[in-house]
């Protein structure tokens, strides 16, 4: 299961909704992923600093972004015609170990991203 930067904020708020899907990815098997540069987008400092550390240091893996996935989170950008790196970043981690899950806020640019690849079924998009 991949996190992006919504799905991060919404487990450190302690929303029932991302804590279960968390809970049921674990049950079916799922590691759970954070793309390096979404700390980037959630880790400001501050009073809500603990919180997002929680969720941070609780994950399987904070995933580097290699120049494999770099590369295929531009051509995801270049074919749905959108902007947000960071999210084809985290649909690019997705894609590269399907079958497998995105926790997001932002369901339809996900969608999007990966519903311009023939993998793109196989990922499922899970709002929170």
């Amino acid at each position: 299961m991949v996190l992006d930067a919504g799905a991060v904020l919404a487990l450190s708020a302690g929303r029932p909704v991302a804590r279960a899907a968390i809970h049921r990815a674990r049950l079916e098997g799922y590691g759970v992923v954070i793309p390096a540069p979404v700390v980037a987008q959630v880790h400001r400092g501050g009073r809500d600093r603990a919180r997002i550390d929680r969720v941070l240091n609780a994950v399987d893996e904070i995933a580097p972004t290699t120049d494999e996935i770099a590369r295929l989170a531009g051509e995801l950008l270049a074919a749905a015609g959108t902007e947000d790196a960071i999210d084809a970043i985290v649909a690019a981690e997705a894609l590269a170990s399907v079958p497998s899950v995105v926790l997001t806020s932002d369901r339809p640019d996900i969608r999007r991203l990966l519903g311009t690849q023939p993998d793109g079924a196989r990922v499922a998009v899970v709002r929170v």
